[in-house]
């Protein structure tokens, strides 16, 4: 994991402004899921993105 991974998450939630936890490991298939998860854990723990449950699924939102 690199800062352009965590680079490439932030502006790909910016761009969707909306998109699922599901959908994260097939735009980063050089990473391991526990890797993909990592990074959704340091954004939002930096409040650069926020994970909210929907139902049975989790879906990433850019903040600002």
């Amino acid at each position: 994991m690199t800062q352009q991974s965590s680079a490439k998450l932030l502006t790909l939630v910016q761009e969707r402004q909306c998109i699922s936890l599901e959908e994260l490991p097939a735009c980063f298939p050089e990473l391991t899921w526990n890797q993909v998860f990592l990074l959704v854990d340091d954004l939002s723990r930096h409040a650069l993105i926020r994970l909210q449950r929907r139902g049975f699924e989790y879906e990433l939102r850019a903040l600002a």
